[in-house]
């Protein structure tokens, strides 16, 4: 009977040394070779320090996104959210007063609030509803 994984007979032959090389990890023989330090702490963190890197390289915004607190996340992602839905309603707020036609000039805030929540319904692709651009700046933004 044929063993269920046969490799392929185009597969070049491996050594005994490249076989032992794959399938080590890094994380036995060679860090245990070249130190006594653990590679992971007790808490499951890294025990690594790298140096030599530029300011640009030491940002690392997922890595901090991914290690924040849950509220911390929670906070960026809704400052981040509200900060650019503002900066759009300020674009088409500065569109001119018929850049968004449509029901709300007499909502509290008047354009203002127009221009939030159309904004709001864009990057959720809600749907324009009842407010919509109007001319070619309002398009444009």
């Amino acid at each position: 009977m044929r063993p269920p994984f046969e490799p392929s007979p185009l597969a070049r032959r491996r050594t005994p040394e490249e076989r032992a090389r794959d399938r080590d990890l890094g994380f036995g023989s060679v860090v245990g070779r070249e130190s006594r330090q653990r590679l992971l702490n007790r808490d499951g963190s890294f025990n690594v320090l790298r140096s030599g890197l530029s300011i640009l390289e030491t940002l690392a915004p997922y890595h901090w996104m991914l290690t924040i607190t849950w509220w911390g996340f929670l906070a960026v992602v809704t400052l981040v959210y509200l900060g650019f839905n503002l900066l759009f309603a300020l674009a088409f707020v500065a569109c001119g007063e018929s850049a968004l036609l449509g029901p709300g000039a007499e909502m509290l805030g008047g354009r203002f609030s127009r221009a939030f929540f159309f904004s709001v319904q864009t990057f959720a692709t809600i749907g324009y509803g009842q407010i919509g651009p109007n001319g070619f700046a309002a398009n444009a933004v």
